[in-house]
């Protein structure tokens, strides 16, 4: 067993067998019963059945506790490493940044009536994206508001009160990853022919506002030029996309102040707030 790294909230391990396959990831929690674990052994498994999106092979998840205390999901070791890690040369990113929009764009392709859950039916999702994401951005925001100054839980409020100006119905609900960073994007640098991608981890596999998706992609500047470039040969970005990214960067910055608390993530949603103050809708 080696621990791999990464994991920010689990344990991940790499277990080496003696038989067929040969490597195994292992994602351990310290808590049975981890709806986490089991959401996602049936995304990478919606995934596998449904789309080409290269995601690692399911094999199995256990949360009952009997076997250790603890929940446990394991999965197929896709080869190389993260993003992060891998010492990639300025044009073999590119590269990948372009294989990257190109698997992205495909899954873009894929929508259905409703947001939420792909594994889920589509009558128990969402008919507007206000009506799923307001309430996650609100929480968010409540969990951090004691963190932040005033002023900014002041403007934060004005601004979250009129989401739907910042955040207007438009486009379908579209199958994404929803957590795409360096850390949930693997490279296999020893690929014959130069560094190639060999997958992605992580996946929420849910139907959402394609831009959240976008501008997560963004807020941790895990993708640039060659990217969007590419992505948007044939997926136009939207009127306004730039100032309403700022809304989904906050989102995603309120989450890790609540998750983490670390006064760098205070310090970018007080920012943020400030920008998006200034800004006012699109």
């Amino acid at each position: 067993m080696t621990r791999m790294h990464g994991g920010m909230v689990n344990s991940v391990l790499e277990l080496t067998t003696d038989g067929r396959p040969e490597r195994v990831v292992a994602k351990l929690s310290a808590h049975p019963d981890d709806a986490a674990f089991e959401r996602e052994f049936c995304a990478l498994r919606w995934y596998r059945r449904h789309t080409a999106f290269p995601v690692p092979e399911p094999y199995g998840v256990d949360v009952s506790g009997d076997l250790f205390p603890g929940s446990c999901l394991m999965m197929q070791r896709l080869p190389g490493e993260n993003l992060a890690q891998a010492a990639l040369r300025t044009r073999e990113a590119a590269d990948v940044e372009r294989r990257i929009a190109d698997c992205l764009a495909h899954l873009h392709g894929l929508h259905r009536a409703t947001y939420g859950f792909a594994y889920e039916p589509a009558a128990a999702g969402c008919g507007l994206w206000l009506d799923w994401f307001a309430p996650k951005m609100q929480a968010e925001f409540e969990a951090a508001a004691d963190r932040l100054s005033a002023d900014t839980r002041d403007i934060l409020a004005r601004e979250l009160a009129r989401l739907d100006l910042w955040l207007p119905e438009c486009g379908a609900p579209t199958l994404v990853h929803g957590d795409v960073w360096a850390t949930n994007v693997i490279v296999d640098p020893l690929a014959p022919g130069g560094p190639a991608l060999s997958g992605f981890v992580d996946g929420r596999c849910r139907f959402a506002d394609v831009e959240y998706e976008l501008a997560y992609l963004l807020v941790f500047r895990t993708v640039g030029r060659a990217f969007f470039d590419a992505y948007t040969r044939t997926r136009p970005l939207r009127d306004g996309f730039e100032q309403r990214c700022r809304l989904y960067w906050l989102h995603t910055m309120l989450l890790h102040v609540r998750a983490f608390g670390d006064a760098h993530y205070i310090r970018a949603c007080e920012a943020l707030a400030h920008e998006i103050g200034c800004l006012g809708p699109p």
